[in-house]
């Protein structure tokens, strides 16, 4: 009755304060409240309104007694877990060990994009309201000789604002059928086919892009923009980046006398850690933390800060958290430490593998 009383608009602005679990309960309060709040408008709205305040954590880790991988919602503020799920067996593909392969491509607006590695079995899941879509294989036309073998060598997952949709992006490479040598090859001798999958119009297209070799996932994405490190002639990598709105690539170098990279977000930018010796017996080592201004344009990395030295145990970067404090993964006991230039603290969690920012969206339908 008091719902019938309100103006919509003013209950439209008192259920944009909610947070998303409430929302879904009071889906059920009648078929306007369902209409309002699964209405793309909506969505949309609820996400801008709630973007910095309702931002966490997913910890993809490993469960020792399952033997399997499950992720924890973590809060971005104090970094407590407030939940702990398996990844959705039932999509994916049954077997032992499954979660051993599933990849997380990637995390955009509360939607989390996962990959069976070496397989085509790829879904969009939702880990608030559980709701999963299941990709389909892509159908487009294979350009290869007969007998090549095929792979997914790279993947991506993000937003087009333009649209309102969300795309996978797949490096797909033909090569003869002799893996051991797969990484050995030189890219001349590999036939690349990059691969757009819209969910509004849940297909796949092809579209042009470089030949090269992704060097690393999964995607780093900044708002509207994938980035891999990539390479034509090894050890001379590249930052190269897909436009989710244009489809185009870019590519920007690397500054000179870098190596060990990885890529992160930091805020808001496409960051570089590059792991740097501080003798020649890499008796000690440290992280140089670089940033790009610009993407496309080499004099635009900025180094902002040093990590180190002498975090002889760390094993690698997993990723930033506030003020410019770092997750990091070490060697001795699988543990993952959160630490700074200037301190060692906060999370502790065994078997790490990725850790992902988001923001809960109500729903993933576009």
């Amino acid at each position: 009755m008091i719902a019938n009383e309100l103006p919509e608009d003013l209950v439209t602005m008192i259920l944009l304060w909610l947070p998303v679990v409430s929302l879904l309960r009071f889906k059920c309060v009648c078929k306007s409240w369902y209409a309002l709040i699964t209405h793309q408008n909506f969505v949309r709205k609820h996400l801008l309104h709630n973007k910095n305040s309702n931002t966490h954590l997913l910890l993809k880790t490993r469960n020792k007694t399952m033997d399997d991988y499950v992720v924890s919602t973590i809060s971005y503020e104090e970094l407590q877990i407030s939940l702990t799920q398996p990844l959705p067996p039932q999509y994916l593909g049954n077997g032992e060990n499954f979660g051993m392969s599933v990849d997380v491509v990637g995390s955009c607006n509360g939607l989390v994009c996962l990959h069976t590695y070496d397989t085509l079995n790829v879904v969009i899941w939702n880990p608030t309201t559980r709701e999963t879509k299941v990709v389909p294989e892509s159908n487009l036309p294979i350009f290869a000789p007969a007998g090549y073998c095929t792979r997914i060598q790279g993947m991506g997952f993000g937003f087009d604002a333009k649209t309102n949709d969300y795309k996978i992006i797949n490096f797909v490479s033909m090569y003869e059928p002799n893996f051991d040598d797969y990484f050995m090859k030189d890219v001349k001798e590999i036939i690349y086919q990059k691969e757009v999958y819209s969910l509004s119009t849940d297909s796949w297209r092809k579209v042009d892009g470089p030949q090269c070799f992704i060097f690393e996932n999964p995607m780093t994405y900044t708002t509207g923009m994938g980035s891999w490190l990539a390479y034509v002639n090894e050890p001379d990598l590249f930052v190269l980046s897909f436009d989710m709105s244009d489809e185009v690539f870019l590519k920007t170098p690397l500054p000179d006398n870098v190596f060990g990279q990885r890529l992160f977000v930091l805020n808001e930018s496409i960051a570089m850690v590059a792991l740097m010796p501080v003798d020649e017996k890499w008796r000690e080592i440290q992280y140089d933390i670089w940033l790009l201004l610009k993407v496309g344009v080499k004099d635009s990395w900025n180094r902002r800060f040093t990590i180190g030295p002498s975090f002889t145990k760390i094993h690698r970067p997993l990723g930033f958290w506030k003020n410019d404090t770092m997750f990091l993964n070490k060697f001795d006991d699988d543990n993952c430490s959160c630490m700074t230039p200037l301190q060692n603290k906060c999370l502790t969690s065994k078997f790490m593998d990725t850790i992902t920012r988001c923001s809960w969206l109500l729903t993933w339908r576009p």
